[in-house]
């Protein structure tokens, strides 16, 4: 999901074997990756730096960039990690398709959800995918820090061909009704629901009287009559457009990362670089969850402003649901492993106290100074290329020039580099020495998919000085992406009219208000 310009995982388009097979993990020491500079992880590169590729369907930044740094830290940037995302994109079974692929070895180093393993030869990460058993982060929180019942969890992995590193927190799921609320367990019966890559979530599915249907990662979903899904990928994948309803009280499972790699090329590193790895999992545990959970609140944020409901099972709805997805408890107990599993996970959420659900605030007064949005009003221009700010992934959608036009509250812009265009356009606001920047929507070619969605907020530190414009990021807020913050703004004119944008990738006409 790409909804941040600022740092984009290099995509994989389906499974090239040309570029991967070959690939050694911890043995990939090639002079074209061992140039100065700062690697994805964000450490200075060492001359000769191990380079580890790991592939996902859907890994982000945002999720597992705490990893990368710590691994990089642990190691003194002896070790670096390549991400390749879009591993199989838009197969139905993406993830189960790179467990296998690590396991024949095409690429040896992977991350996945833990749901996608009930099909892969070990059973015991079911548990993790057992309906309305983990209901909150601070439950996930507390049952992937233990570490004797995470070992539990992966132990197996050697009899498939694997090695497990470690399991990191994900965004928790929830029923989203397209034809109307997923509610009650009558609201499943007969109805058709969009599952990702989980034999468990059909089984669930089917329990509740519904029929499952598989789609891939950022698939399309409209055929459907509800999806389970993450707030953020609702809000990324703008599901939102027919998905109209979402539960917030009723999480039916989350979606840990679970990190593995083909246990002979695990085996040929030094038992310090598997301990760096290892310890990296742990060490950025915090980090990491810290991350999921700020991604589901700007994905909540985005939701809330394009007009998604947020509706209420309540105590008698969650109750009936429970007693409806027992046969699934039943089904999973029949493996004594994984029985003993669901009985711990039980014992440690016993007494969490969860976060609130999720809602939408009430947006707060603008505070909005006309007279110095007004004095904002004109064309501005920055140019920008690969160099000019840390970026540890540069795409085209992040560079090069950039034309804004502001008009008393309401803003748009274009960008072209290479082989993007793209435009976008909102409303924005001024309080103190602050400036947030809305979208109503974005759009034009984008090769990384990186164009901004509706309901997206962006704020800055702002100041203007003799047709200058400077931003800056805004402290303690992580939504004031770099490209642009890297360089002043000039304006070079004071018509603040449409056409002074680029007409190769213009905004909808409307776009000034």
């Amino acid at each position: 999901m790409a909804r941040r310009l600022w740092y984009v995982v290099v995509p994989t388009p389906g499974l090239v074997l040309g570029l991967v097979l070959g690939l050694v993990f911890g043995l990939v020491l090639g002079a074209g990756c061992t140039g100065p500079g700062v690697d994805k992880a964000g450490g200075r590169r060492d001359a000769n730096p191990l380079v580890l590729r790991l592939a996902s369907p859907n890994v982000t930044a945002e999720e597992l960039g705490p990893f990368f740094d710590e691994v990089a830290r642990r190691s003194s940037g002896t070790i670096r990690v390549d991400v390749h995302s879009g591993w199989r994109s838009g197969e139905i079974g993406s993830e189960a398709g790179l467990i296998d692929d690590v396991k024949i070895g095409r690429v040896d180093f992977g991350v996945v959800g833990s749901r996608a393993f009930d099909s892969a030869g070990t059973l015991r990460l079911r548990a993790l995918q057992t309906p309305l058993l983990i209901t909150s982060y601070a439950a996930e929180e507390r049952v992937l820090t233990d570490a004797s019942l995470v070992a539990r969890m992966l132990d197996g992995f050697d009899a498939i061909g694997l090695t497990g590193l470690g399991i990191m927190p994900g965004p928790l799921q929830y029923p989203v009704g397209i034809d109307g609320a997923l509610v009650s367990p009558g609201d499943y019966v007969g109805r058709t629901v969009g599952v990702t890559q989980s034999l468990v979530a059909e089984q669930t599915m089917r329990a509740l009287g519904g029929h499952p249907a598989r789609f891939p990662i950022a698939g399309e979903v409209s055929t459907f009559d509800g999806i389970v899904n993450h707030i953020g990928s609702v809000a990324g994948n703008q599901y939102d457009k027919v998905a109209k309803d979402l539960t917030a009280d009723v999480v039916l499972w989350s979606r840990p990362l679970v990190l593995f790699a083909n246990r002979s090329s695990f085996q040929r590193l030094s038992s310090d670089q598997q301990h760096i790895l290892r310890q990296a999992v742990a060490g950025s545990f915090t980090a990491v969850e810290q991350a999921v959970r700020s991604g589901e609140a700007e994905g909540l944020g985005d939701l809330c402003r394009r007009g998604e409901r947020l509706l209420t099972a309540g105590s008698a709805n969650l109750a009936a649901l429970r007693r409806a997805v027992q046969p699934v408890y039943d089904s999973l107990a029949r493996d004594p492993g994984t029985a003993e599993l669901i009985a711990a996970i039980s014992a440690q959420v016993q007494g969490v106290t969860p976060e609130p659900a999720p809602s939408c605030q009430p947006s707060p007064p603008p505070g909005a100074e006309p007279s110095a949005a007004s004095m904002l009003d004109g064309v501005y221009r920055v140019s920008t290329k690969p160099g000019d700010y840390d970026d540890p992934n540069p795409v085209p959608e992040n560079y090069g020039t950039y034309i804004s036009v502001f008009k008393h509250h309401h803003f748009a812009f274009t960008q072209q580099y290479r082989d993007a265009c793209t435009w976008a356009y909102g409303t924005f606001i001024i309080t103190a020495d602050q400036m947030q920047w809305t979208f109503l929507d974005g759009g034009g070619t984008a090769p990384t998919h990186s164009s901004n969605k509706p309901g997206e907020v962006f704020t800055f530190t702002w100041s203007l000085y003799r047709d200058t414009l400077t931003l800056s990021a805004a402290r303690d807020n992580p939504n004031s992406p770099s490209p642009f913050t890297a360089k002043p703004w000039q304006r070079t004119g004071t018509d603040p009219a449409l056409r002074h944008l680029n007409q190769r990738c213009p905004p909808p006409p409307n776009a000034l208000g």
